[in-house]
């Protein structure tokens, strides 16, 4: 064994930790002494608060990684994921600033690929995406309703043109029996 290693006592488990008071006490000042090697001391979970990724506000610019999208699992208050088929578009449109959202990685023949699927916003500018996002999914619902209407109409154009040629052929070319 080299000399720097030390064995630590196991705070919390155990015989000695009956979750009394007086215990915790005796755990956080035999904790506190300092070691005497120059060594960081270690900190208990009640001294430490997790991380958590600071709040954006409604003017701040969206954070992004090197690759210019936003991680879903470390998504920032104020920002939030939106999940919609051509969203994107519809944010440029309105010039409302976006990020693509980062969901994992997938494994495709042994490589890690990316798996990138909707949009971070601010959640001030949610309603407004959403609601022009319908807008624009009933218009475009809209336009490809009239465009089969369209073809199916030139295509019964295109068949009644043929019998109509047909019968006019065969009244000036058929036979007259």
């Amino acid at each position: 064994m080299s000399k720097s290693f030390k064995a630590l006592k196991s705070y919390g488990v155990g015989d000695a930790n009956d979750g009394s008071e007086e215990s915790i006490l005796k755990q956080i000042q035999s904790a506190s002494q300092p070691l005497g090697d120059g060594m960081q001391h270690l900190y208990a979970s009640w001294q430490t608060d997790p991380w958590s990724p600071m709040a954006v506000g409604p003017d701040d610019p969206i954070p992004a990684n090197e690759y210019n999208n936003v991680e879903l699992e470390l998504l920032n208050p104020g920002l939030v994921h939106v999940d919609l088929h051509g969203v994107a578009k519809v944010a440029k449109k309105l010039a409302i600033p976006y990020k693509p959202c980062l969901l994992g990685f997938e494994g495709h023949q042994g490589q890690r690929t990316p798996t990138i699927r909707g949009i971070v916003v601010h959640a001030h500018n949610e309603e407004l995406l959403r609601e022009a996002h319908a807008e624009m999914a009933q218009h475009l619902f809209q336009q490809e309703k009239e465009s089969k209407e369209n073809e199916i109409l030139r295509k019964w154009k295109r068949l009644l043109v043929g019998v109509l040629t047909k019968d006019r052929l065969e009244r000036s070319y058929g036979d007259n029996k």
